[in-house]
């Protein structure tokens, strides 16, 4: 199959889909905007690559020619635009089909909501579409709110490698360890999980360490919050890790801990709990989709520091708990998150839309 793909090729989930279309023997060009470039190189060279002229958001407006003319000339199979509003907008604007759009997240939740014109964008898009993918249930029922229908919106969960997230054999670590891996950003409120922390090792006998990795923006605040919670000893900052040492930093952990304010879906829990990681984890609807309460993990069912502490405390003292959520989980990601399982989803509903809007 030629499969013409739009999206950010600075995007870890683009670089994931092309190179695991392509090694599934697909034929695909990656259509990116020119300041969206893959510096990194971390796209396989079986992939093909072409950037648009124009990069920023008029980018989606100023490249439609360009486009046209590279779809004329591929002739693919299918279009599939990554993410509904920029990418969606350019694919519609010029005209390529059959096409599938495929919901991120900000996309349907924020993006509609800033002003009329957004809306009525982002629901032409939709509804010239051939086909709508979504990577969670509770993000599919989002654009049906949006569309006021009942439209079929396909969910292609965004999973894992279970071959390289996977539980170690033994875990020899001598001292209880929590951890996340999350930029410092507002969303993820970090300061939740600092906070929930410094009050379960004030009562824990054996003191705990938190793992963070990620940079961002606050992480210098971050540091000084450990500070005046007098646990900047116990807390470890790692910085930004490449994705291949996320499953090393996961399988240091006994506990993984995620306290977003909002998510549509939570692939971090999903790494986690395919390495029999028991997780800890707010309640947005991303997360409840993902994690069975008291099964696979702890929903919280609020944002209090107290209640992220005795989450804490309950899974670090009881060490089979631990192991049953921690198996637990990992089943249920092999069950429903097998990364090349949905990327067989993903195809069947390239074919779908190949026959018709679907």
């Amino acid at each position: 199959m030629k499969i013409m793909f739009i999206g950010a090729a600075t995007s870890n989930h683009t670089m994931r889909w092309v190179n695991a279309l392509s090694e599934k023997g697909h034929k695909v060009l990656l259509i990116s905007r020119g300041d969206q470039v893959d510096v990194k190189n971390h796209i396989s060279t079986k992939v093909k690559i072409v950037y648009l002229k124009h990069g920023g958001k008029l980018g989606y407006y100023l490249n439609i020619g360009q486009l046209r003319k590279i779809y004329k000339h591929f002739s693919p199979d299918v279009v599939n635009a990554h993410y509904a509003s920029g990418y969606g907008l350019l694919a519609r604007l010029a005209r390529v089909k059959p096409l599938v759009i495929s919901c991120w997240g900000s996309d349907v939740y924020d993006f509609p909501y800033k002003s009329k014109f957004n809306y009525r964008t982002l629901i032409k898009n939709f509804n010239y579409a051939d086909a709508i993918a979504s990577t969670s249930i509770a993000m599919a029922k989002q654009v049906n709110n949006l569309l006021s229908s009942d439209r079929t919106v396909t969910v292609t969960p965004f999973g894992v490698d279970i071959n390289k997230f996977v539980p170690l054999k033994e875990n020899n670590m001598q001292v209880p360890t929590v951890g996340i891996v999350k930029y410092m950003e507002p969303i993820y409120d970090i300061p939740l999980l600092l906070k929930g922390f410094a009050i379960a090792y004030d009562k824990l006998k054996v003191k705990p360490q938190l793992y963070i990795y990620g940079g961002g923006t606050l992480l210098d605040e971050m540091k000084e919050l450990t500070k005046s919670l007098g646990i900047e000893n116990a807390v470890q900052f790692f910085g930004t890790i490449p994705n291949y040492e996320v499953p090393k930093a996961i399988q240091s952990m006994d506990v993984f801990i995620n306290c977003s304010k909002q998510e549509s879906f939570g692939v971090a829990l999903v790494e986690a709990m395919a390495c029999g990681v028991p997780v800890i984890a707010t309640d947005t609807e991303g997360f409840k989709e993902v994690v069975v309460d008291k099964e696979t993990g702890i929903i919280m069912q609020d944002r209090d520091p107290n209640t992220m502490a005795e989450a804490i405390e309950t899974l670090l003292t009881n060490e089979e708990l631990r192991n049953r959520y921690g198996s637990a989980g990992r089943e249920r990601v092999v069950e429903y998150y097998d990364w090349d399982k949905n990327v067989d989803t993903m195809i069947e509903l390239y074919h779908s839309a190949m026959k018709g809007r679907v």
